[in-house]
């Protein structure tokens, strides 16, 4: 899928189940991406952050991003009657800025849409580009703590 936006061409992406074997692209990928926000909040230690990792290591649950027949990012979602809840989106850093991330997350809200579902997430306070993203895609503050900041984008109502 290609998207054109005001002054970039969005690579081609798709997904694909993540397995076991994905557990170090897994662990790297979130180490390369969240390790200056977790350790600016929490501290980051690697062999505990991998310890935690292995603990919550579920490959069923997520979904390997591709751009060009590479592995770019993960992507995890949950979904119940109400919502749709983006538990997790990493993209490497050598695939930021290309607008990929923006596309996987219209997709989610596409799919809120289609199925009259809001969807919701969180997001370190840290974060500050991660949550301008999704405020600028429409998620809305709900809930803060000392640690993180609860967004969700209710679907449109129908006209």
């Amino acid at each position: 899928m290609s998207v054109v936006c005001d002054d970039c061409l969005v690579p081609e992406w798709s997904l694909r189940p993540a397995t076991g074997s994905d557990r170090k692209f897994l662990f790297d990928l979130h180490r390369a991406t969240m390790g200056e926000y977790v350790d600016a909040t929490f501290g980051w230690d690697d062999r505990a952050q991998e310890a935690l990792f292995d603990e919550s290591f579920a490959p069923d649950t997520c979904q390997i991003i591709r751009v060009d027949n590479q592995d770019a990012g993960v992507l995890a979602l949950e979904t119940n009657d109400a919502e749709i809840w983006l538990g997790l989106i990493e993209i490497q850093p050598r695939f930021q800025g290309m607008g990929i991330g923006t596309a996987v997350v219209e997709s989610v809200l596409q799919r809120g849409a289609e199925t009259n579902k809001a969807v919701a997430l969180r997001v370190l306070r840290v974060n500050n580009s991660a949550r301008s993203l999704y405020e600028r895609l429409g998620f809305v503050s709900y809930c803060e703590n000392d640690v993180r900041v609860f967004l969700r984008a209710d679907p449109p109502t129908p006209p």
